[in-house]
């Protein structure tokens, strides 16, 4: 098979919107450039040229879909599908990560022991992410080409080609897929995969990792051939993900997150910021969104949003954006800038404006805001309104922690139960229940946790901007809801606040 020649010139201008620049890379049947944004002055991305055969395109538009749908810090994010033109050629347009890849870093110089795992671990995580997707997410094609390092240290794992869903209905795949020396035992002999394959795929990027990049799983990993500073314990933990048989195994990415989390020196900061064992506390270039959708009209979804901006910008976990995306209001924060400035007349905001810590923007009709904010904040609050005024109800289904606002009052709870109808349509669980008013009848609260991932109150107070430790510790709720209870250093913040609060130290 040829592989893919450059189609595009550089300064040409495709779909009227991405000027092509250079080419970042090419290889079999794809090429990828770097173009520039038209519409949003300074914006680069990447943009994935290729020409599948006939019986590829469905693929191709399996990978454009599934991509879409997901965001997660350690995954690219992709804001553009052209499905094949009159040539031929397919355009997938997505984030453009500077960096090197992992092969590229191994070529350098070997990587320590203590590096290695702070590197795999995102790589777990995003993992993670992907099979607890409904249906799982099968990535089948975990190697060092597919790994990248930002300059900003953060890991990406990329090119989702051979990515599949989990069939229940089959015990085999379609296709033989993989990297000869990374891929699973079954993946060669055509089997159903899951995801303890994507766990034998990490076990193999270990060893090649702690080789100094020499070793394969095409033949027998030995301890001996590790590099000296590998822990002898780490080599069982190794084994096991390389086991032929996926029963005998790790099980479940998490197992592993928690096995490889124990060797992360956490007293040392660059590793437990390389690790991100906690990717809400890291300083990096990648986003957490936490979207608010009410149920209905008069529950106060502008208002916890904007307590929940103006927490997060009080605790200061990096910079906190607050996004007005529900299409049928427009006032919310010239209202807060006049009131904010003293001001007695609404007045044009600017682009970015900064109110209470955190700073504030509009998502006008037709502007696609929220991927040029990606990375720019550590944190994205999304204010969508109330469903029915549902144009991005998606991006609610993206996003890393998704709030449904309702209420479990007898007079109310019908609210709830339409939108969530919708979810299980979609077959969306990944969401979370806030409820104004919690209901203490045990069979109703069942009924709503058994569609969602779990429930969370929230504080009634007549002002979002005013600190007290009911909202910071709903806000520790929140951020709790990404699965990151085990980390130690908010455990450790919480009872320092706690025990400062006892003594009347903490003051707003």
């Amino acid at each position: 098979m040829q592989s893919l020649h450059a189609h595009l010139q550089p300064g040409e201008l495709l779909h009227e919107r991405y000027r092509i620049g250079r080419i970042l890379g090419a290889g079999g049947m794809s090429v990828v450039y770097l173009a520039y944004d038209e519409r949003l002055a300074g914006k680069q991305w990447a943009v994935k040229e290729s020409k599948p055969v006939s019986q590829d395109v469905r693929q191709l538009i399996h990978e454009a879909k599934l991509l879409t749908a997901l965001r997660h810090p350690h995954l690219p994010l992709i804001v553009d599908f052209f499905p094949p033109d009159e040539g031929g050629r397919a355009y997938l347009v997505m984030e453009y990560i500077e960096g090197e890849t992992l092969t590229e870093r191994l070529r350098r110089k070997p990587i320590s022991f203590q590096e290695t795992v702070a590197l795999v671990i995102p790589v777990c995580e995003a993992l993670s992410y992907l099979h607890e997707q409904e249906p799982p997410i099968v990535f089948r094609d975990v190697k060092p080409s597919n790994i990248m390092i930002t300059k900003q240290g953060q890991v990406k794992l990329i090119d989702f080609g051979i990515a599949r869903n989990v069939s229940a209905a089959s015990d085999q795949d379609t296709a033989k897929l993989g990297t000869i020396g990374f891929a699973a035992p079954e993946q060669y002999e055509g089997k159903q995969s899951d995801a303890r394959t994507d766990l034998y795929g990490v076990g193999a990027l270990l060893g090649h990792m702690l080789t100094t990049g020499i070793w394969r799983s095409d033949r027998s990993l030995k301890e001996h051939m590790l590099q000296d500073d590998v822990p002898p314990s780490f080599y069982s933990v190794m084994m096991k993900l390389l086991a032929k048989q996926p029963q005998d195994r790790y099980q479940e990415a998490t197992e592993l997150l928690g096995e490889l989390q124990q060797y992360i020196p956490v007293q040392k900061e660059e590793y437990r910021n390389s690790a991100s064992v906690n990717h809400a506390l890291r300083r990096g270039k990648s986003s957490v969104v936490i979207a608010f959708l009410g149920a209905a009209p008069g529950l106060g979804t502008t208002h916890a949003s904007l307590m929940c901006a103006y927490q997060l910008g009080k605790r200061r976990l990096g910079k906190i954006a607050y996004v007005d995306a529900n299409p049928t209001t427009g006032s919310t924060i010239k209202a807060l800038a006049a009131d904010y400035e003293g001001e007695h007349e609404l007045t044009p905001i600017a682009e970015k404006t900064k109110l209470y810590g955190f700073h504030c923007f509009y998502w006008n009709d037709g502007e696609e805001l929220l991927p040029a904010l990606m990375g720019q904040f550590d944190y994205i609050v999304l204010d969508l309104g109330c469903y029915g005024s549902g144009e991005r109800i998606d991006e609610f289904m993206r996003a890393q922690i998704p709030v449904l606002i309702g209420s479990q009052a007898p007079w109310r709870r019908m609210e709830s139960e339409t939108i969530v109808s919708f979810f299980e349509s979609r077959q969306f669980r990944h969401w979370y229940m806030a409820n104004l008013y919690q209901c203490d009848e045990m069979s109703a609260r069942r009924r709503m946790r058994q569609y969602c991932r779990g429930e969370v109150s929230v504080p009634v107070r007549a002002n979002p901007f005013a600190w007290d430790e009911a909202s910071s510790r709903w806000l520790d709720c929140i951020l709790d809801l990404e699965g990151v209870e085990q980390n130690l250093l908010r455990r450790l913040s919480r009872w320092i606040r706690g025990s400062k609060s006892k003594k009347g130290v903490l003051r707003s």
